[in-house]
C-alpha cells in the first residue's frame, strides 16, 4: 500500500507503507466508493473484502514513517456466487451496485455493503463462455460485457434487462467501453479489431484495427489489446495493453494509445519498459492529471508506474513487485493498492 500526496508542480513519489497475502490471488482490486472497504476479485470464485484504517501521517516528516509489516487491515466475510474466476469488478455508486464476471460468463450485480451474500440481480449464462470485458457507461445508466462468444451485449444497470445484442466479430471479444452520449460502444477482439456500434441501430457503424496490438507468428494469434475507455468528454478512446513480439512465452511492450474518436487515428502513444514487461493491466489517472498504471510479463515481471503523459520516462517506477495484477485509489485518503503475485508464480 502507497501514499500520494498532491502536488500540482512537483508529483511526490508514493511511499510504501504497508504489504499484506491474500489467501487466494487477486485478479483486479477495487476501493468501494467511501474508501472504506478494499474488493478484490480472486481466482477460487470469491470476492474478499478487506476493511482499512488510514495512518496518521507524520505531518513534520513524513520520510521518517517506516513501513509496518501488516496492514491495519481486518478481513469482511467473501462474497460468494461465482462458479469460475473472477474477472472484473466495479462499482455503479447511483445504484449502490458492485458488479462483476466470471470465466464461466456470469454476471452479477451485489448490493453494495451488506456483509451476507446479497445479489440483487444475476445472469447465470450472460455469454457462453469466458466473459473477459465489462464496462459501465458514465452515468451509470448501462453495462456493457463482452466475451468468448464474439457477443458483446449491452445491459440496463438497475435491473438487467438485456437491452442490445450486437454480433460481427470473428472471435472473442477482450475490450468495451460505452460512450458518454450512450449511443455507441466500442469493442475489440483477438485480432484488435475495433467496431463501433450503433446503439440505435444495432449495426457496426465503422472499425479499425490497432494493427501492432496484434501478432501472429506459426499458426498463433497473439492478442495485445486488454482494455477499452473514454474520456470525459467522449472526444478521445484509450486502448490499453501490449505491443507483442513473439508467441509462446509472450513477449510486448507495455502501451497506451490516445485515439481520436471522430476518426479513430492514433494521436499518442506512450509505452513502458522493454518487451519482458508485457501488458498494461490496470491503469487510471491521479488527480493531479498523470498516469498510474500496473504492468505484468514474463514471470517475475511487475512494474508500478506513475508518469506525466508530456514526459518520455516515469517519475516514479517500482520494480520489486511480481507481475502486477491491478491497482485501486481512494482519492480522499491518497491510498494506493497494488496487487501482485508472489515471487515463485509464473506470472
Amino acid at each position: 500500500m502507497s501514499d500520494s500526496t498532491d502536488q500540482a508542480t512537483k508529483p511526490a513519489e508514493p511511499q510504501k507503507r504497508h504489504t499484506f497475502a491474500t489467501e487466494r490471488q487477486a485478479r483486479i482490486i477495487r476501493f468501494s466508493a467511501d474508501g472504506s472497504v478494499l474488493y478484490g476479485a480472486c481466482y477460487d470464485g470469491k470476492i474478499r473484502r478487506w476493511t482499512t484504517t488510514p495512518e496518521v501521517a507524520d505531518e513534520a516528516d513524513p520520510k521518517k514513517q517506516k513501513p509496518d509489516d501488516e496492514i491495519p487491515a481486518t478481513e469482511l466475510p467473501a462474497l460468494e456466487g461465482h462458479h469460475g474466476w473472477v474477472e472484473n469488478l466495479t462499482f455503479a455508486p447511483t445504484h449502490k451496485l458492485l458488479l462483476s464476471t466470471d470465466s464461466w460468463g456470469q454476471l452479477c450485480a451485489w448490493n453494495e455493503g451488506n456483509d451476507s451474500v446479497d445479489i440483487r440481480w444475476k445472469h447465470e449464462h450472460a455469454h457462453d463462455g469466458w466473459l473477459r470485458a465489462l464496462a459501465l457507461s458514465q452515468d451509470e445508466s448501462l453495462i456493457a460485457t463482452a466475451g468468448r462468444d464474439k457477443v458483446v451485449r449491452v445491459w440496463q444497470t438497475s435491473d438487467g434487462k438485456l437491452l442490445h445484442e450486437l454480433k460481427g466479430h470473428e472471435d472473442e471479444v477482450f475490450a468495451v467501453a460505452i460512450h458518454p452520449d450512450n449511443k455507441s460502444v466500442i469493442s475489440g477482439d483477438l485480432f484488435s479489431r475495433l467496431k463501433h456500434w450503433n446503439l440505435e441501430t444495432g449495426e457496426c457503424q465503422r472499425e479499425t484495427q490497432l494493427e501492432k496490438m496484434n501478432y501472429y507468428e506459426r499458426d498463433q494469434d497473439v492478442a495485445g489489446l486488454y482494455s477499452l475507455r473514454f474520456d470525459a468528454d467522449g472526444k478521445t478512446l484509450l486502448a490499453a495493453g501490449s505491443e507483442p513480439s513473439n508467441t509462446g512465452n509472450v513477449a510486448g511492450t507495455p502501451t497506451i494509445y490516445w485515439l481520436n474518436w471522430e476518426t479513430l487515428a492514433i494521436t499518442k502513444t506512450m509505452q513502458f519498459g522493454d518487451t519482458k514487461q508485457g501488458y498494461v493491466y490496470d491503469y487510471l489517472f491521479h488527480p493531479d492529471g498523470y498516469v498510474m498504471l500496473v504492468t505484468s510479463g514474463a514471470p517475475g515481471a511487475g512494474q508500478f508506474i506513475c508518469q506525466r503523459l508530456d514526459e518520455e520516462e516515469p517519475f516514479f517506477r517500482d520494480t520489486k513487485m511480481t507481475n502486477c495484477h491491478s491497482l485501486a485509489f481512494d482519492a480522499a485518503t491518497s491510498r494506493c493498492v497494488v496487487a501482485s503475485t508472489n515471487r515463485r508464480s509464473q506470472g
